[in-house]
């Protein structure tokens, strides 16, 4: 049930960006908001432990958004054989443009559901999180 409601709720998000003329993935969306609110300039390992995917899937991701000229790869000043991962100008402004399709797509995924309850399920999910990274 969880992972059917995570992907529709990524389709959702990826359906309101399309319909409002915007060629962006919710894939795509959160490796662009993890650089945009958590760290703007972050190790692919990084970006790939705070998104939960894979390196290949990280690596896929940041070569269609550099094609794009949504993020750059620079050099590590402390270690050059490390490449961190920017959003660029145009990246900032496209996530600029897409918090708000964003905010509409998370109003409408919580619409009907009690606030209290929000409060339960988080609880809930953390949880379950802390559960399945306990060793056995």
């Amino acid at each position: 049930m969880l992972i059917r409601t995570a992907r529709a709720v990524g389709n959702m998000l990826q359906r309101m960006f399309v319909s409002r003329g915007f060629d962006i993935s919710a894939e795509h969306w959160t490796i662009m908001a993890n650089l945009f609110f958590r760290q703007n300039g972050q190790f692919q390992q990084q970006l790939a432990d705070r998104t939960y995917k894979d390196k290949a899937a990280i690596t896929r991701l940041v070569d269609g958004l550099e094609k794009r000229g949504l993020v750059i790869r620079e050099e590590d000043n402390t270690d050059r054989r490390q490449k961190k991962i920017y959003l660029t100008e145009k990246g900032e402004k496209l996530m600029d443009e897409l918090l708000p399709v964003a905010k509409m797509a998370q109003k409408r995924g919580l619409q009907g559901v009690e606030p209290e309850k929000m409060v339960v399920f988080e609880e809930v999910l953390q949880q379950i999180f802390k559960n399945a990274h306990a060793r056995d």
